[in-house]
């Protein structure tokens, strides 16, 4: 417990540090500026992985038990589609409301991870492993984006998000017709390294846009710049998580 305790006191640490850096680099009288685009982005991702760490330490420190049943996990999931598309629509310059739908969208991914976090309570130290593993890759992948940009294009978008689909398609007929499709089965394990792979690109191509759109910045937004990456940073650690099961 004092060991849960201590975690939590430097995630706020690092909360307050990122807070004081995002006040004095993004925003000036209540609007995000262009200025330092790429940092501000980056800062924004931190904060988000940095609540969202805290939220689930939290939860387990008050020993909160939440086991959703399956129509409770699609409604939370329905939402969080519903808020990462509402963020899309709100506009920059409404940056209260833009961050208050931000931190909705927080909270209900803890709440869709929190479950399958509490399965690892006894494993952390693999928790640990598969996100230095999910940071190194990030790191590395990022690094490649700015070094060699020509070597990527803005065309993979549509066959990223084509692919992106298909396997999430792919996915759910396999829920749904095939009783031995659970995460220990030779499908899974598949599916989840092809989504892996696909992450891995979708952080290149992101990572392009990203320097793209801070050249042409007019106004800047954020939220909806850090949530792209956020998202690909996300899905790799989770898939990555799941295969040790």
């Amino acid at each position: 417990m004092n060991k849960l305790l201590l975690q939590i006191f430097v995630g706020i640490l690092i909360f307050v540090c990122v807070i004081f850096g995002i006040a004095n680099s993004a925003i000036t009288d209540g609007q995000f500026v262009c200025n330092r685009y790429i940092l501000n982005t980056y800062l924004y991702i931190i904060l988000t992985l940095i609540l969202l760490a805290l939220q689930v330490l939290i939860m387990e420190y008050k020993n909160v038990l939440f086991q959703p049943n399956l129509l409770l996990f699609f409604g939370v999931f329905i939402l969080i589609l519903i808020s990462i598309v509402a963020m899309h629509k709100i506009s920059p310059k409404q940056i209260v409301i833009k961050h208050i739908v931000w931190l909705m969208f927080i909270i209900l991914m803890g709440l869709l991870f929190y479950p399958m976090y509490s399965l690892y309570t006894h494993r952390k130290c693999y928790i640990a492993s598969t996100m230095l593993t999910t940071i190194l890759l990030f790191i590395g992948l990022s690094a490649v984006a700015y070094i060699r940009p020509d070597l990527i294009s803005l065309s993979w978008g549509p066959v990223l998000l084509a692919s992106l689909i298909g396997v999430i398609v792919l996915e759910v007929l396999m829920l749904i017709f095939n009783k031995g499709y659970t995460t220990s089965s030779k499908w899974f394990r598949l599916i989840s390294y092809f989504v892996v792979g696909i992450f891995m690109i979708f952080i290149l191509y992101d990572t392009k846009r990203l320097q793209i759109n801070a050249t042409k910045c007019v106004v800047a937004d954020y939220i909806s710049e850090s949530l792209k990456l956020f998202l690909d940073i996300w899905n790799i650690f989770v898939r990555l998580l799941s295969l040790g099961r």
